[in-house]
Protein backbone atom coordinates (compact mmCIF):
# COMPACT_ATOMS: atom_id res chain seq x y z
CA UNK A 1 0.00 0.00 0.00
CA UNK A 2 2.88 2.81 0.87
CA UNK A 3 3.98 1.77 -3.21
CA UNK A 4 0.90 3.08 -4.40
CA UNK A 5 0.04 5.83 -2.22
CA UNK A 6 4.07 6.76 -3.32
CA UNK A 7 5.67 9.24 -1.58
CA UNK A 8 5.09 12.91 -0.65
CA UNK A 9 7.49 15.15 -2.28
CA UNK A 10 9.26 17.72 0.12
CA UNK A 11 8.55 21.48 -0.37
CA UNK A 12 11.12 24.04 -0.09
CA UNK A 13 10.53 25.08 3.31
CA UNK A 14 10.77 28.35 4.93
CA UNK A 15 13.85 30.42 6.12
CA UNK A 16 17.09 28.81 7.76
CA UNK A 17 19.31 29.54 4.75
CA UNK A 18 22.68 30.52 5.43
CA UNK A 19 24.34 33.41 3.57
CA UNK A 20 25.30 33.66 0.16
CA UNK A 21 26.87 30.44 -2.18
CA UNK A 22 25.55 28.27 1.27
CA UNK A 23 21.97 28.76 0.43
CA UNK A 24 22.30 28.89 -3.67
CA UNK A 25 23.84 25.39 -3.52
CA UNK A 26 21.45 24.07 -0.72
CA UNK A 27 18.76 25.22 -3.10
CA UNK A 28 20.11 23.35 -5.93
CA UNK A 29 20.63 20.46 -3.99
CA UNK A 30 16.59 20.81 -2.93
CA UNK A 31 16.16 21.06 -6.51
CA UNK A 32 18.18 18.22 -8.14
CA UNK A 33 16.55 15.83 -5.03
CA UNK A 34 12.93 16.99 -6.57
CA UNK A 35 13.71 16.40 -9.73
CA UNK A 36 14.90 12.95 -9.07
CA UNK A 37 11.61 12.19 -6.87
CA UNK A 38 9.49 13.68 -9.58
CA UNK A 39 10.90 11.29 -12.22
CA UNK A 40 11.37 8.27 -9.66
CA UNK A 41 7.27 9.22 -9.27
CA UNK A 42 6.49 9.30 -12.39
CA UNK A 43 7.94 6.25 -13.95
CA UNK A 44 6.87 3.85 -10.61
CA UNK A 45 4.15 1.94 -12.60
CA UNK A 46 5.94 1.51 -16.03
CA UNK A 47 5.53 -1.72 -17.23
CA UNK A 48 2.32 -2.74 -15.58
CA UNK A 49 0.24 -1.26 -18.64
CA UNK A 50 0.69 1.15 -21.55
CA UNK A 51 -1.01 1.20 -25.24
CA UNK A 52 1.20 -1.46 -27.05
CA UNK A 53 0.67 -4.08 -24.38
CA UNK A 54 -3.16 -3.14 -24.91
CA UNK A 55 -2.56 -3.08 -28.77
CA UNK A 56 -1.30 -7.04 -27.99
CA UNK A 57 -3.70 -8.43 -25.41
CA UNK A 58 -6.58 -7.31 -27.98
CA UNK A 59 -4.24 -9.35 -30.75
CA UNK A 60 -4.00 -12.24 -28.90
CA UNK A 61 -6.26 -13.31 -26.86
CA UNK A 62 -9.35 -12.96 -29.02
CA UNK A 63 -10.86 -10.02 -26.45
CA UNK A 64 -14.64 -10.16 -27.08
CA UNK A 65 -16.30 -6.73 -27.12
CA UNK A 66 -19.69 -7.10 -23.85
CA UNK A 67 -17.50 -9.65 -21.89
CA UNK A 68 -13.42 -8.32 -22.24
CA UNK A 69 -13.97 -4.79 -23.81
CA UNK A 70 -16.00 -2.05 -24.23
CA UNK A 71 -16.10 0.78 -26.21
CA UNK A 72 -17.78 3.84 -25.04
CA UNK A 73 -18.08 7.56 -25.80
CA UNK A 74 -19.65 10.27 -23.97
CA UNK A 75 -21.14 12.60 -26.66
CA UNK A 76 -24.43 14.63 -27.65
CA UNK A 77 -25.74 12.27 -29.56
CA UNK A 78 -29.33 13.48 -29.58
CA UNK A 79 -28.29 17.09 -30.48
CA UNK A 80 -30.25 18.49 -27.34
CA UNK A 81 -26.89 19.67 -25.34
CA UNK A 82 -27.51 17.02 -23.20
CA UNK A 83 -24.36 14.57 -23.61
CA UNK A 84 -24.75 10.79 -22.53
CA UNK A 85 -22.51 7.39 -22.76
CA UNK A 86 -23.19 5.63 -25.88
CA UNK A 87 -21.81 2.16 -25.81
CA UNK A 88 -20.48 1.09 -29.71
CA UNK A 89 -19.87 -2.75 -28.69
CA UNK A 90 -21.67 -4.76 -31.56
CA UNK A 91 -24.47 -6.72 -29.66
CA UNK A 92 -23.97 -10.76 -29.05
CA UNK A 93 -26.20 -13.09 -31.46
CA UNK A 94 -27.51 -16.26 -30.16
CA UNK A 95 -25.74 -19.13 -31.07
CA UNK A 96 -27.74 -21.66 -33.55
CA UNK A 97 -29.70 -24.53 -32.15
CA UNK A 98 -29.19 -28.02 -33.23
CA UNK A 99 -32.39 -29.81 -34.07
CA UNK A 100 -33.25 -33.02 -32.63
CA UNK A 101 -35.67 -35.66 -33.56
CA UNK A 102 -38.66 -36.39 -30.99
CA UNK A 103 -41.64 -38.66 -30.75
CA UNK A 104 -42.85 -39.25 -34.05
CA UNK A 105 -40.16 -37.80 -36.36
CA UNK A 106 -40.48 -34.37 -35.08
CA UNK A 107 -37.78 -32.14 -35.78
CA UNK A 108 -37.52 -29.38 -32.81
CA UNK A 109 -34.81 -27.37 -31.61
CA UNK A 110 -32.21 -28.14 -28.75
CA UNK A 111 -33.57 -25.55 -26.80
CA UNK A 112 -37.04 -27.47 -26.48
CA UNK A 113 -35.41 -30.10 -25.33
CA UNK A 114 -33.53 -28.34 -22.14
CA UNK A 115 -35.26 -28.21 -19.17
CA UNK A 116 -36.22 -24.08 -18.21
CA UNK A 117 -33.73 -24.22 -16.06
CA UNK A 118 -31.12 -24.80 -18.54
CA UNK A 119 -32.18 -22.30 -20.86
CA UNK A 120 -31.60 -19.77 -18.23
CA UNK A 121 -27.83 -20.05 -18.60
CA UNK A 122 -27.96 -17.33 -21.58
CA UNK A 123 -24.16 -16.53 -21.64
CA UNK A 124 -23.49 -20.34 -23.50
CA UNK A 125 -26.12 -19.89 -25.51
CA UNK A 126 -25.07 -16.02 -26.40
CA UNK A 127 -22.12 -15.60 -29.29
CA UNK A 128 -19.95 -12.92 -28.57
CA UNK A 129 -18.22 -10.73 -31.45
CA UNK A 130 -14.27 -11.30 -31.03
CA UNK A 131 -12.42 -7.39 -31.10
CA UNK A 132 -10.70 -6.62 -34.56
CA UNK A 133 -7.81 -4.54 -33.18
CA UNK A 134 -8.44 -2.26 -36.37
CA UNK A 135 -11.96 -1.44 -35.59
CA UNK A 136 -11.06 -0.81 -32.02
CA UNK A 137 -8.15 1.83 -32.42
CA UNK A 138 -9.90 3.47 -35.01
CA UNK A 139 -12.68 4.21 -33.32
CA UNK A 140 -10.11 5.09 -30.26
CA UNK A 141 -8.56 7.69 -32.63
CA UNK A 142 -10.58 9.10 -35.20
CA UNK A 143 -14.00 8.68 -33.42
CA UNK A 144 -12.48 9.36 -30.01
CA UNK A 145 -13.88 6.79 -28.08
CA UNK A 146 -12.73 4.91 -24.98
CA UNK A 147 -11.50 1.62 -24.83
CA UNK A 148 -12.68 -0.01 -21.31
CA UNK A 149 -10.37 -3.38 -20.90
CA UNK A 150 -11.94 -5.54 -18.53
CA UNK A 151 -9.91 -7.79 -16.45
CA UNK A 152 -6.73 -6.59 -17.67
CA UNK A 153 -5.29 -8.95 -14.70
CA UNK A 154 -6.13 -12.24 -16.60
CA UNK A 155 -3.75 -11.69 -19.34
CA UNK A 156 -1.32 -9.37 -17.01
CA UNK A 157 1.15 -11.00 -14.63
CA UNK A 158 2.32 -7.94 -13.54
CA UNK A 159 -1.15 -6.50 -12.56
CA UNK A 160 -1.94 -10.37 -11.51
CA UNK A 161 0.82 -10.10 -8.42
CA UNK A 162 -0.55 -6.95 -7.88
CA UNK A 163 -3.94 -7.88 -6.99
CA UNK A 164 -3.08 -10.83 -5.26
CA UNK A 165 -0.79 -9.13 -2.57
CA UNK A 166 -3.48 -6.20 -2.19
CA UNK A 167 -6.61 -9.56 -1.73
CA UNK A 168 -4.12 -10.96 0.95
CA UNK A 169 -3.69 -7.23 2.19
CA UNK A 170 -7.73 -6.25 2.15
CA UNK A 171 -9.14 -9.49 3.02
CA UNK A 172 -11.45 -9.70 0.48
CA UNK A 173 -11.53 -10.06 -3.70
CA UNK A 174 -9.97 -7.38 -5.93
CA UNK A 175 -10.40 -6.48 -9.68
CA UNK A 176 -9.14 -4.56 -12.48
CA UNK A 177 -10.17 -2.31 -15.61
CA UNK A 178 -8.29 -0.23 -17.43
CA UNK A 179 -9.10 3.01 -19.33
CA UNK A 180 -7.29 4.35 -22.74
CA UNK A 181 -9.00 8.10 -23.71
CA UNK A 182 -7.48 10.13 -26.55
CA UNK A 183 -7.27 13.61 -25.89
CA UNK A 184 -9.82 16.30 -25.00
CA UNK A 185 -12.74 12.87 -24.54
CA UNK A 186 -14.34 11.58 -22.43
CA UNK A 187 -15.92 8.00 -22.08
CA UNK A 188 -18.10 7.91 -19.04
CA UNK A 189 -21.13 10.39 -17.49
CA UNK A 190 -20.37 11.14 -14.29
CA UNK A 191 -21.78 7.80 -12.26
CA UNK A 192 -20.71 6.34 -8.58
CA UNK A 193 -19.50 2.87 -8.52
CA UNK A 194 -20.88 0.14 -5.65
CA UNK A 195 -16.94 -0.41 -5.27
CA UNK A 196 -13.99 1.25 -3.49
CA UNK A 197 -11.39 2.37 -6.48
CA UNK A 198 -7.84 3.42 -6.61
CA UNK A 199 -7.08 4.94 -9.79
CA UNK A 200 -3.72 4.42 -10.59
CA UNK A 201 -2.41 6.70 -13.77
CA UNK A 202 -0.04 5.30 -16.56
CA UNK A 203 0.02 7.15 -19.37
CA UNK A 204 -1.18 10.97 -20.07
CA UNK A 205 -3.03 12.92 -18.29
CA UNK A 206 -6.41 13.07 -16.89
CA UNK A 207 -8.75 15.79 -15.13
CA UNK A 208 -10.89 13.93 -12.55
CA UNK A 209 -14.42 16.06 -10.41
CA UNK A 210 -15.30 14.57 -7.62
CA UNK A 211 -18.82 14.99 -5.91
CA UNK A 212 -19.98 13.43 -2.43
CA UNK A 213 -22.80 11.16 -2.06
CA UNK A 214 -26.24 13.03 -2.87
CA UNK A 215 -27.62 11.72 0.03
CA UNK A 216 -27.31 9.43 3.16
CA UNK A 217 -29.29 6.45 1.00
CA UNK A 218 -26.60 6.82 -1.66
CA UNK A 219 -23.60 6.97 0.95
CA UNK A 220 -21.80 3.16 0.93
CA UNK A 221 -24.03 1.80 -1.79
CA UNK A 222 -24.63 -1.79 -2.57
CA UNK A 223 -25.46 -0.96 -6.25
CA UNK A 224 -24.00 1.43 -9.06
CA UNK A 225 -25.68 4.43 -9.92
CA UNK A 226 -27.55 5.55 -13.15
CA UNK A 227 -25.45 7.57 -15.06
CA UNK A 228 -26.34 11.45 -14.07
CA UNK A 229 -26.39 14.29 -16.47
CA UNK A 230 -23.74 17.19 -16.53
CA UNK A 231 -26.98 19.36 -15.49
CA UNK A 232 -27.93 16.94 -12.81
CA UNK A 233 -24.76 18.18 -11.12
CA UNK A 234 -24.09 21.54 -12.07
CA UNK A 235 -25.66 22.52 -8.34
CA UNK A 236 -23.56 19.99 -6.64
CA UNK A 237 -20.66 21.24 -4.90
CA UNK A 238 -17.32 19.97 -6.79
CA UNK A 239 -15.10 18.49 -3.47
CA UNK A 240 -12.21 17.82 -5.69
CA UNK A 241 -11.11 19.10 -9.19
CA UNK A 242 -7.56 17.63 -9.97
CA UNK A 243 -5.37 16.54 -13.12
CA UNK A 244 -3.37 13.04 -12.71
CA UNK A 245 -0.08 12.44 -14.17
CA UNK A 246 1.76 9.16 -14.88
CA UNK A 247 2.66 7.66 -11.33
CA UNK A 248 -0.44 9.71 -9.61
CA UNK A 249 -2.99 7.80 -7.34
CA UNK A 250 -6.61 8.51 -6.81
CA UNK A 251 -8.92 6.78 -4.17
CA UNK A 252 -12.80 7.16 -4.90
CA UNK A 253 -14.74 5.91 -1.91
CA UNK A 254 -18.20 3.94 -2.80
CA UNK A 255 -21.03 6.19 -3.52
CA UNK A 256 -18.54 8.99 -4.59
CA UNK A 257 -19.83 10.27 -7.71
CA UNK A 258 -17.09 10.90 -9.99
CA UNK A 259 -16.05 11.78 -13.72
CA UNK A 260 -12.70 12.58 -15.97
CA UNK A 261 -11.65 13.98 -19.36
CA UNK A 262 -8.27 13.47 -20.76
CA UNK A 263 -6.49 16.78 -20.91
CA UNK A 264 -2.68 18.22 -22.07
CA UNK A 265 0.11 18.21 -19.82
CA UNK A 266 -1.08 20.90 -17.82
CA UNK A 267 1.43 24.05 -16.63
CA UNK A 268 1.13 22.84 -13.36
CA UNK A 269 3.45 19.46 -14.53
CA UNK A 270 6.16 21.89 -16.27
CA UNK A 271 8.84 21.61 -13.54
CA UNK A 272 8.35 17.42 -13.18
CA UNK A 273 11.51 16.31 -14.85
CA UNK A 274 10.33 13.41 -16.59
CA UNK A 275 11.83 10.58 -18.30
CA UNK A 276 12.65 10.55 -22.38
CA UNK A 277 9.88 9.14 -24.57
CA UNK A 278 10.50 7.17 -27.38
CA UNK A 279 11.26 9.53 -30.40
CA UNK A 280 8.04 10.82 -32.11
CA UNK A 281 5.90 10.37 -29.41
CA UNK A 282 3.89 12.84 -26.92
CA UNK A 283 2.95 11.61 -23.53
CA UNK A 284 -0.28 13.57 -23.20
CA UNK A 285 -1.77 11.90 -27.13
CA UNK A 286 -3.76 9.99 -24.28
CA UNK A 287 -4.71 8.83 -20.71
CA UNK A 288 -4.28 5.20 -19.52
CA UNK A 289 -4.98 4.37 -16.58
CA UNK A 290 -5.81 1.17 -14.46
CA UNK A 291 -8.82 0.93 -11.76
CA UNK A 292 -8.27 -1.50 -8.32
CA UNK A 293 -11.34 -2.04 -6.99
CA UNK A 294 -12.20 -3.56 -4.08
CA UNK A 295 -15.26 -4.78 -1.12
CA UNK A 296 -17.92 -5.00 -3.87
CA UNK A 297 -20.91 -7.11 -1.74
CA UNK A 298 -18.57 -6.84 1.27
CA UNK A 299 -20.84 -5.06 3.94
CA UNK A 300 -22.41 -6.11 6.99
CA UNK A 301 -25.68 -6.45 4.84
CA UNK A 302 -23.88 -8.93 3.06
CA UNK A 303 -22.50 -10.58 5.88
CA UNK A 304 -26.41 -10.71 8.20
CA UNK A 305 -27.98 -11.84 4.50
CA UNK A 306 -25.86 -14.40 4.62
CA UNK A 307 -26.29 -15.06 8.57
CA UNK A 308 -29.60 -14.41 9.16
CA UNK A 309 -31.52 -17.14 7.13
CA UNK A 310 -29.46 -19.97 8.38
CA UNK A 311 -30.39 -18.34 12.05
CA UNK A 312 -33.61 -18.87 10.90
CA UNK A 313 -33.63 -22.01 9.84
CA UNK A 314 -31.82 -23.44 12.71
CA UNK A 315 -33.94 -21.67 15.09
CA UNK A 316 -37.49 -23.01 13.87
CA UNK A 317 -35.99 -26.55 13.70
CA UNK A 318 -34.58 -26.61 17.35
CA UNK A 319 -35.44 -28.89 19.30
CA UNK A 320 -35.76 -27.38 22.78
CA UNK A 321 -38.51 -25.36 21.26
CA UNK A 322 -41.89 -25.04 19.19
CA UNK A 323 -41.91 -21.49 19.63
CA UNK A 324 -40.76 -20.27 16.03
CA UNK A 325 -43.09 -23.52 14.88
CA UNK A 326 -45.96 -22.65 16.62
CA UNK A 327 -48.96 -21.43 14.54
CA UNK A 328 -50.05 -17.69 14.60
CA UNK A 329 -52.77 -15.82 16.56
CA UNK A 330 -56.50 -16.08 15.56
CA UNK A 331 -57.55 -13.65 13.69
CA UNK A 332 -54.49 -11.70 13.56
CA UNK A 333 -54.89 -9.94 10.59
CA UNK A 334 -57.96 -7.99 11.94
CA UNK A 335 -55.68 -6.35 14.48
CA UNK A 336 -52.56 -5.90 12.46
CA UNK A 337 -51.11 -4.17 9.57
CA UNK A 338 -51.14 -0.85 7.96
CA UNK A 339 -54.70 -0.34 7.97
CA UNK A 340 -54.52 -0.83 11.70
CA UNK A 341 -51.17 1.16 12.28
CA UNK A 342 -51.39 3.51 15.23
CA UNK A 343 -55.60 2.27 15.75
CA UNK A 344 -55.86 2.40 19.42
CA UNK A 345 -52.56 3.49 20.60
CA UNK A 346 -53.62 7.06 21.55
CA UNK A 347 -56.29 5.44 23.84
CA UNK A 348 -54.21 2.79 25.46
CA UNK A 349 -51.88 5.24 26.58
CA UNK A 350 -49.71 2.41 26.98
CA UNK A 351 -46.28 4.09 25.29
CA UNK A 352 -46.89 7.33 27.46
CA UNK A 353 -44.98 8.16 30.28
CA UNK A 354 -46.14 7.37 33.58
CA UNK A 355 -47.45 11.25 34.22
CA UNK A 356 -48.60 11.94 30.78
CA UNK A 357 -50.54 8.82 30.85
CA UNK A 358 -52.97 9.96 33.97
CA UNK A 359 -53.31 13.45 32.24
CA UNK A 360 -54.69 12.17 29.07
CA UNK A 361 -57.04 9.47 30.80
CA UNK A 362 -58.70 12.82 32.61
CA UNK A 363 -58.77 14.68 29.24
CA UNK A 364 -60.77 11.52 27.58
CA UNK A 365 -62.68 11.79 30.62
CA UNK A 366 -63.70 15.38 30.44
CA UNK A 367 -64.18 14.72 26.51
CA UNK A 368 -66.60 12.27 27.31
CA UNK A 369 -68.72 14.55 30.08
CA UNK A 370 -68.41 17.59 27.43
CA UNK A 371 -70.52 15.40 24.82
CA UNK A 372 -72.73 14.38 27.53
CA UNK A 373 -73.91 18.14 28.42
CA UNK A 374 -73.65 18.87 24.58
CA UNK A 375 -76.89 17.32 24.70
CA UNK A 376 -75.87 14.31 23.82
CA UNK A 377 -78.07 11.17 24.19
CA UNK A 378 -76.96 8.10 26.41
CA UNK A 379 -76.93 6.06 23.66
CA UNK A 380 -74.23 7.99 21.76
CA UNK A 381 -72.55 7.99 25.10
CA UNK A 382 -72.24 4.07 25.21
CA UNK A 383 -71.91 3.65 21.28
CA UNK A 384 -68.63 6.27 21.82
CA UNK A 385 -67.46 4.12 25.00
CA UNK A 386 -67.67 0.91 23.00
CA UNK A 387 -65.76 2.04 20.38
CA UNK A 388 -62.99 3.24 22.73
CA UNK A 389 -63.03 0.15 24.33
CA UNK A 390 -63.05 -1.36 20.93
CA UNK A 391 -60.02 0.58 20.14
CA UNK A 392 -58.55 -0.17 23.56
CA UNK A 393 -58.91 -3.97 23.41
CA UNK A 394 -56.93 -4.11 19.63
CA UNK A 395 -54.04 -1.68 21.09
CA UNK A 396 -53.61 -4.85 23.78
CA UNK A 397 -53.87 -7.48 21.00
CA UNK A 398 -51.38 -5.50 18.80
CA UNK A 399 -48.97 -5.24 22.01
CA UNK A 400 -49.44 -8.45 22.63
CA UNK A 401 -48.56 -9.65 19.20
CA UNK A 402 -45.21 -7.15 18.98
CA UNK A 403 -44.24 -8.58 22.35
CA UNK A 404 -44.58 -12.21 21.00
CA UNK A 405 -42.86 -11.44 17.90
CA UNK A 406 -40.26 -9.89 19.56
CA UNK A 407 -39.80 -12.62 21.81
CA UNK A 408 -39.10 -14.71 18.68
CA UNK A 409 -36.72 -12.19 16.41
CA UNK A 410 -34.71 -12.50 19.88
CA UNK A 411 -34.47 -16.17 19.38
CA UNK A 412 -33.45 -16.10 15.99
CA UNK A 413 -31.03 -13.11 16.99
CA UNK A 414 -29.25 -15.18 19.44
CA UNK A 415 -29.45 -18.32 17.02
CA UNK A 416 -27.30 -15.71 15.29
CA UNK A 417 -24.88 -14.59 17.65
CA UNK A 418 -24.21 -18.91 18.16
CA UNK A 419 -23.51 -19.14 14.20
CA UNK A 420 -21.28 -16.34 13.88
CA UNK A 421 -18.49 -18.57 13.07
CA UNK A 422 -19.78 -20.82 11.00
CA UNK A 423 -21.30 -17.35 8.72
CA UNK A 424 -17.63 -16.11 8.62
CA UNK A 425 -16.60 -19.88 7.37
CA UNK A 426 -18.79 -19.76 4.36
CA UNK A 427 -18.02 -15.50 3.66
CA UNK A 428 -14.21 -17.05 4.02
CA UNK A 429 -14.97 -19.96 1.49
CA UNK A 430 -16.77 -17.31 -1.15
CA UNK A 431 -13.90 -15.66 -0.82
CA UNK A 432 -11.64 -17.85 -1.21
CA UNK A 433 -13.64 -18.94 -4.72
CA UNK A 434 -13.93 -15.51 -5.69
CA UNK A 435 -10.09 -14.59 -5.54
CA UNK A 436 -7.56 -14.72 -7.70
CA UNK A 437 -4.35 -17.59 -7.66
CA UNK A 438 -1.86 -16.12 -5.18
CA UNK A 439 1.56 -14.89 -7.24
CA UNK A 440 3.64 -16.36 -5.14
CA UNK A 441 7.10 -13.74 -4.83
CA UNK A 442 10.32 -16.04 -5.79
CA UNK A 443 11.66 -16.16 -1.88
CA UNK A 444 7.85 -18.08 -1.21
CA UNK A 445 7.94 -20.13 -4.06
CA UNK A 446 11.52 -21.10 -3.29
CA UNK A 447 10.62 -22.99 -0.14
CA UNK A 448 7.57 -24.47 -1.74
CA UNK A 449 7.66 -28.29 -3.86
CA UNK A 450 7.43 -26.51 -6.80
CA UNK A 451 10.00 -24.19 -5.73
CA UNK A 452 12.26 -27.24 -5.20
CA UNK A 453 11.08 -28.70 -8.69
CA UNK A 454 11.80 -25.62 -10.55
CA UNK A 455 15.04 -25.16 -9.15
CA UNK A 456 14.51 -21.46 -6.98
CA UNK A 457 15.36 -22.99 -3.71
CA UNK A 458 19.34 -23.73 -4.36
CA UNK A 459 19.94 -20.06 -3.91
CA UNK A 460 17.03 -19.28 -1.62
CA UNK A 461 17.96 -20.82 1.40
CA UNK A 462 21.22 -22.79 2.96
CA UNK A 463 19.19 -24.46 5.07
CA UNK A 464 17.74 -27.15 2.69
CA UNK A 465 19.81 -30.74 3.13
CA UNK A 466 17.22 -32.69 1.77
CA UNK A 467 15.95 -32.31 -1.26
CA UNK A 468 13.40 -35.16 -1.84
CA UNK A 469 10.30 -33.43 -1.40
CA UNK A 470 9.51 -35.68 1.83
CA UNK A 471 8.60 -34.60 5.04
CA UNK A 472 10.38 -35.27 8.35
CA UNK A 473 9.61 -34.83 11.92
CA UNK A 474 12.36 -32.16 12.44
CA UNK A 475 10.99 -30.47 8.91
CA UNK A 476 9.99 -27.07 9.88
CA UNK A 477 6.96 -25.74 8.50
CA UNK A 478 4.38 -22.87 7.54
CA UNK A 479 1.88 -21.59 5.29
CA UNK A 480 3.22 -20.43 2.29
CA UNK A 481 0.98 -17.14 2.36
CA UNK A 482 -1.51 -15.85 5.27
CA UNK A 483 -5.01 -16.58 4.24
CA UNK A 484 -4.91 -18.74 1.15
CA UNK A 485 -6.78 -21.82 3.39
CA UNK A 486 -9.46 -21.85 5.54
CA UNK A 487 -10.19 -25.03 7.66
CA UNK A 488 -14.11 -25.29 8.33
CA UNK A 489 -16.15 -28.47 9.84
CA UNK A 490 -18.83 -30.08 7.85
CA UNK A 491 -20.48 -33.13 8.77
CA UNK A 492 -17.73 -33.63 11.27
CA UNK A 493 -15.01 -33.89 9.20
CA UNK A 494 -12.43 -30.98 9.03
CA UNK A 495 -12.46 -30.11 5.33
CA UNK A 496 -9.79 -27.68 4.20
CA UNK A 497 -10.53 -25.47 1.11
CA UNK A 498 -7.70 -23.05 -0.73
CA UNK A 499 -7.25 -21.14 -3.92
CA UNK A 500 -4.09 -22.14 -4.56
CA UNK A 501 -5.52 -23.92 -8.27
CA UNK A 502 -7.74 -20.69 -9.01
CA UNK A 503 -7.95 -19.48 -12.16
CA UNK A 504 -7.22 -15.73 -13.36
CA UNK A 505 -10.64 -16.33 -14.97
CA UNK A 506 -13.27 -15.05 -11.87
CA UNK A 507 -14.50 -18.55 -10.81
CA UNK A 508 -12.78 -20.06 -14.07
CA UNK A 509 -11.77 -23.30 -11.44
CA UNK A 510 -13.81 -24.66 -8.77
CA UNK A 511 -12.57 -25.27 -5.42
CA UNK A 512 -11.51 -28.40 -4.55
CA UNK A 513 -11.92 -28.97 -0.37
CA UNK A 514 -9.95 -31.63 1.25
CA UNK A 515 -10.94 -33.86 3.86
CA UNK A 516 -9.75 -34.75 7.04
CA UNK A 517 -10.69 -36.59 10.26
CA UNK A 518 -11.86 -34.61 13.29
CA UNK A 519 -8.47 -35.43 15.21
CA UNK A 520 -6.84 -33.94 12.50
CA UNK A 521 -8.03 -30.73 12.98
CA UNK A 522 -5.42 -29.52 16.03
CA UNK A 523 -2.46 -29.97 13.56
CA UNK A 524 -3.90 -28.80 10.31
CA UNK A 525 -4.79 -25.41 12.43
CA UNK A 526 -1.29 -25.23 13.62
CA UNK A 527 0.04 -25.34 10.24
CA UNK A 528 -2.35 -23.18 8.72
CA UNK A 529 -1.78 -20.39 11.26
CA UNK A 530 2.08 -20.67 11.18
CA UNK A 531 2.64 -17.23 9.26
CA UNK A 532 6.10 -16.01 8.37
CA UNK A 533 8.53 -15.41 9.92
CA UNK A 534 7.74 -18.18 12.38
CA UNK A 535 8.26 -21.83 11.92
CA UNK A 536 6.37 -25.13 12.99
CA UNK A 537 8.27 -28.25 13.56
CA UNK A 538 6.51 -31.36 12.51
CA UNK A 539 7.14 -33.60 15.43
CA UNK A 540 5.94 -30.29 17.53
CA UNK A 541 2.27 -30.41 16.33
CA UNK A 542 -0.88 -31.67 18.04
CA UNK A 543 -1.50 -35.55 17.34
CA UNK A 544 -1.02 -39.11 18.36
CA UNK A 545 1.80 -40.46 16.84
CA UNK A 546 4.12 -38.92 14.59
CA UNK A 547 3.49 -40.93 11.39
CA UNK A 548 0.38 -39.09 11.44
CA UNK A 549 1.79 -35.80 11.90
CA UNK A 550 4.20 -36.32 8.99
CA UNK A 551 1.16 -37.52 6.40
CA UNK A 552 -0.56 -34.00 7.57
CA UNK A 553 2.56 -32.47 6.30
CA UNK A 554 3.14 -34.18 3.78
CA UNK A 555 -0.62 -33.83 2.45
CA UNK A 556 -0.23 -29.97 2.15
CA UNK A 557 3.60 -29.80 1.10
CA UNK A 558 2.24 -31.98 -2.07
CA UNK A 559 -1.13 -29.69 -2.48
CA UNK A 560 1.78 -26.67 -2.39
CA UNK A 561 0.07 -24.90 1.01
CA UNK A 562 3.31 -25.64 2.88
CA UNK A 563 6.81 -23.89 2.90
CA UNK A 564 9.74 -25.95 4.51
CA UNK A 565 13.17 -25.92 5.52
CA UNK A 566 15.51 -27.96 7.12
CA UNK A 567 17.93 -26.57 9.51
CA UNK A 568 19.69 -30.12 10.63
CA UNK A 569 20.58 -33.27 8.37
CA UNK A 570 16.44 -34.91 8.00
CA UNK A 571 15.39 -37.38 11.28
CA UNK A 572 14.64 -40.54 9.25
CA UNK A 573 13.77 -42.55 12.37
CA UNK A 574 10.30 -42.62 11.25
CA UNK A 575 8.88 -44.01 7.76
CA UNK A 576 5.94 -43.67 6.11
CA UNK A 577 4.09 -44.20 3.36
Amino acid sequence: MKWIRGRRTRGEGRGGGGEGSNSTVEDGIRIQEREREYSVHATRFDGFLDRAMVDEMIRKNKLRYGLDLNVTRFTDILGNGTRRRITLDPPPKRRRKKSVVGMGGKTTSAAAAVSSNDAEDDDDDMEYVVADPTDVWSNVDTSSCTLRLLRPHEHNDRIHAMLSLLESEFGCMVGSNAYLTPLHSQGFAPHYDDVDVFVLQLEGYKRWMVYAPLNKRETLPRVSSRDYTEKEMEDEERLLDVTLGPGDVLYLPRGWIHQAETVKRPSSFTSRVLPPRPSGTKDDRHSLHLTISAMQNWSWADFLELLMPEALESAASSDKTTSLREGLPRNFLSYMGTMHHDDGVDDDFSALPEGLKQAAKAQQARDLAESHHDGETNEDEEEATMKIRERQRRARRQKRFKEEAKKRIMRVCKQAMSMLDDACDEIGKRFLSDRLPPALLKPERSLTKEGISNGDSKSATRHRHDLSKKIWPNTLCRIVRPDVARLVVEEGKAVLYHCLDNSRVYHGTPLSPMEFEIDDAPALEQLLTTVEPHWIMVNDLIHGDIEDKMEIAQTLYDEGLLATILVDAPDRSVKTG
